[in-house]
């Protein structure tokens, strides 16, 4: 249908797994019915699954309007991207059509067998001619590179040999300067060497002239081929119908003549043929040109039809020119967005902004670079962005003036995301600002009291901090924040003493928790959880001074010690009085490996007797 693959040739695979195909169109740049893309699009489809299968297909195409039978398909060559002339040899000449011959037998029938034998003749021919004859059509001035070769090659081609033009008129000259080149091999080697025998070196003297004209009419051929193809790539029948119609005529004429072995008709042909079509090859960037201002042109009047006709065939021409691809999809949108704009534009004044900005934006859409739609967008936006922007201003002052200073503060600030340089927002909310300082200190003072009542000396001290953030200077924030901070650091030194009461047992640590105790006592009016520490550090004093009976075991022949008690000595059994505490026992005998043991005293804790012996032998 498109004259090209749906995937690159050389990243196949990555494209079946993860490219989708583009939208499909025809060879020639036209439209495909919408029923048939939407065929290929599934029949394409990544998901094996949904992918329709031949009858599917088949009704398809039936509701399309394709009958099934027998038809006759022409496949055009897809418009590939062509940046300079490529010449390619083809050295089997297209078959003739005979006079009276039915053209749709032959496409019945194939290929006749004597075709098959001229085509097999001809392949023969053309293997002699490049072991023998090809190098010899091609002179290699010392040093001159492949790029020069071909330039010179070129010149040669139009009718020029070194620079000198061939006079009008000339025909026989021109066409015999095509192929009648002095044949002067390469023989110099590396370092100046002379090398005296060239393998590719054409023997003339072994052909006849018979064969010298086939040869020279095959290399014809070739350089012709590959002009039509360049040309056809380039829509040369679009442009240039009347002389690519003649070129291909002489074609034909060549064909024949080769077929019937007249050698030398055919190279004249085929060098009429090429006479017709080389200047085309000057007219191609001329008529792109030509067509891409044309459509330009009709695009900025509003013509649809003209501007989409003539980038397409700018498109033919060139495809890989960008500007005429953008060109070519834009023309394809115009009407449509000429009618967006005409609407939105009656929206507009209609004060309908919705509509208005719905019908610009869409036209944005189908084309970004229509400059009265971005206008269009850009005006409607600015209209509504004003309009939201004096009702959230009204909003704000309505919500300062009833003390709603924090709806305020958000209408506010919303108006100032509107219109970043307005200095209205700004005024509010310097407003909203003092209000909600003076709020703010009542607030936070009450909540400190609250805090203090409730013995939360931390959050209480974090709350007068928020106070002076407000106002430094406040001497009741002041006061309050030290006493919040002093009454914090008595309940955190009251917890580190309950958390561990075995340090009581302490005398040094014993004395400043009985000394805490006492100055709590003397301060009279005390809240529940500073009372409730109190005493729970009196208990907890009361018990580190009442020991607790401890068993300790042993050998009788273990010396055992016990810090913060003494040396014990020997024994089997003996019992201790120990204040709560942590405690280590150490056993000591000649010959065996000393032994260590901690244990914890308390009276909330079942004690089992603690074994001291040494009875590992060293």
């Amino acid at each position: 249908v498109s004259g090209a693959p749906p995937y690159s040739s050389d990243r196949t695979e990555e494209d079946l797994r993860a490219r989708v195909p583009d939208p499909l169109r025809a060879a020639d740049g036209s439209a495909v019915p919408p029923a048939i893309a939407s065929l290929v699009a599934a029949m394409l489809d990544k998901d094996a699954s949904v992918r329709p299968d031949a009858g599917a297909v088949v009704a398809a195409l039936r509701e399309s309007g394709f009958a099934p039978g027998t038809s006759g398909i022409r496949i055009a060559t897809a418009a590939q991207p062509v940046e300079e002339r490529i010449e390619t040899v083809r050295a089997v000449p297209r078959q003739a059509a005979a006079p009276g011959a039915d053209a749709a037998g032959r496409a019945a029938t194939g290929l006749s067998p004597r075709t098959v034998g001229i085509a097999l003749g001809v392949l023969v021919a053309v293997l002699i001619g490049v072991i023998f004859i090809l190098p010899d059509s091609v002179r290699h001035e010392p040093g001159e590179t492949e790029v020069e070769r071909q330039g010179a090659e070129g010149a040669r081609l139009d009718g020029r040999d070194d620079g000198t033009a061939v006079a009008p008129g000339d025909d026989e000259a021109r066409r015999r300067g095509r192929v009648t080149r002095d044949i002067q091999p390469e023989t110099r080697g590396l370092d100046g060497e002379a090398i005296e025998f060239n393998e590719n070196e054409a023997d003339f003297s072994r052909l006849s002239a018979d064969e010298k004209a086939r040869s020279r009419a095959e290399t014809i051929l070739g350089e012709l081929l590959s002009s039509f193809e360049t040309l056809n790539a380039r829509a040369v029948q679009r442009w240039a119908p009347v002389p690519f119609r003649r070129a291909q005529e002489f074609y034909a004429e060549g064909d024949d003549a080769y077929l019937r072995k007249n050698y030398t008709r055919a190279e004249e042909k085929y060098l009429d043929a090429l006479t017709e079509i080389e200047p085309l090859f000057e007219r191609v960037e001329p008529e792109f040109q030509k067509a891409l201002a044309g459509a330009q042109a009709a695009f900025e009047a509003g013509d649809g039809v003209e501007a989409l006709a003539l980038y397409e065939l700018a498109v033919a021409i060139t495809p890989n020119d960008a500007v005429a691809r953008a060109g070519f999809e834009r023309a394809r949108n115009l009407d449509t967005v000429l009618r967006l704009v005409k609407q939105a534009l009656d929206d507009e004044e209609d004060l309908e902004l919705d509509a208005a900005e719905a019908g610009f934006r869409k036209a944005v859409e189908l084309d970004p670079a229509w400059q009265p739609a971005q206008d269009g967008l850009a005006r409607v936006q600015a209209t509504r962005t004003k309009l939201e922007f004096d009702t959230r201003m009204s909003e704000g002052f309505e919500a300062l003036a009833s003390g709603d200073f924090l709806g305020a503060r958000a209408a506010f600030r919303m108006a100032e995301r509107l219109i970043p340089e307005s200095r209205e927002p700004s005024d509010g909310l310097l407003q909203v600002d003092e209000g909600l300082r003076m709020q703010s200190l009542v607030t936070l003072e009450q909540e400190a009291r609250a805090l203090e009542a409730a013995e939360d000396w931390e959050a209480a001290a974090t709350t007068y901090e928020a106070i002076l953030d407000v106002d430094a200077n406040l001497v009741l924030a002041k006061d309050g924040l030290a006493e919040a901070r002093r009454m914090a650091a008595l309940h955190e030194q009251l917890d580190d003493y309950i958390r561990d009461p075995d340090r009581l047992s302490s005398p040094s640590i014993m004395q400043k928790a009985t000394t805490l105790v006492v100055d709590i006592t003397r301060m009279g009016d005390i809240g529940p959880r500073l009372a409730g520490q109190r005493d729970e550090l009196s208990r907890l004093l009361k018990r580190a001074v009442t020991p607790v009976t401890v068993s300790l075991i042993s050998d009788n022949m273990t010396s055992v010690s016990v810090y913060k008690v003494g040396n014990l000595g020997n024994f089997e059994e003996r019992t201790l009085d120990l204040r709560p505490g942590t405690y280590v026992a150490v056993g000591v005998r000649p010959g065996f490996r000393d032994v260590r043991l901690e244990f914890r005293v308390a009276p909330e804790i079942d004690l089992q007797p603690v074994v001291v012996r040494c009875e590992e032998p060293i």
